[in-house]
């Protein structure tokens, strides 16, 4: 005999939540009260991310967490339309954008919260902080609005 179970309601899955390591923590931690620090050599001022035990330029083990403007420039986006995850599947068509961040020689990582007629290299962005729990703030770029941009030209 054939039983059948009544379908189950379609759950959501949850979105992937970093983990932080002792060695990121204090960029979590200031993600949190809405900054964006990064790991900077002592010997040569060379930023690192993500962090390391030593500079990939002077081999230096000294780092000093430094407090960085959270604006930058689109360096390259790409347009995901093929979920990396089951959670993501509601949100695509998505931005994703490699910003060079202001000051330093880093690049960073993240959802570019732009209309697709918006998008394009060089655009400038800010960074916009997700508190996704009490935990885990993440941090997405949106276009730099009118006004503080200019100031700059």
């Amino acid at each position: 005999m054939n039983q059948q179970t009544a379908p189950t309601p379609s759950v959501i899955p949850a979105k992937p939540i970093p983990i932080p390591s002792d060695l990121a923590r204090p960029f979590w931690v200031a993600l949190q009260r809405k900054e964006l620090h990064l790991q900077r050599c002592d010997a040569c001022g060379f930023f690192n991310h993500p962090p390391r035990i030593s500079c990939p330029r002077c081999h230096g083990h000294a780092f000093t967490w430094t407090q960085v403007t959270p604006e930058g420039t689109v360096y390259s986006y790409t347009i995901v339309h093929r979920p990396p995850v089951p959670a993501f599947k509601s949100e695509v068509p998505y931005a994703v954008a490699l910003v060079d961040i202001t000051g330093t020689n880093v690049r960073l990582l993240s959802n570019l919260l732009a209309a697709k007629e918006e998008l394009r290299v060089g655009l400038q962005v800010e960074i916009v902080f997700d508190d996704v729990n009490q935990d885990i703030t993440l941090f997405r770029f949106k276009p730099k609005s009118a006004d503080n941009t200019a100031g700059s030209r």
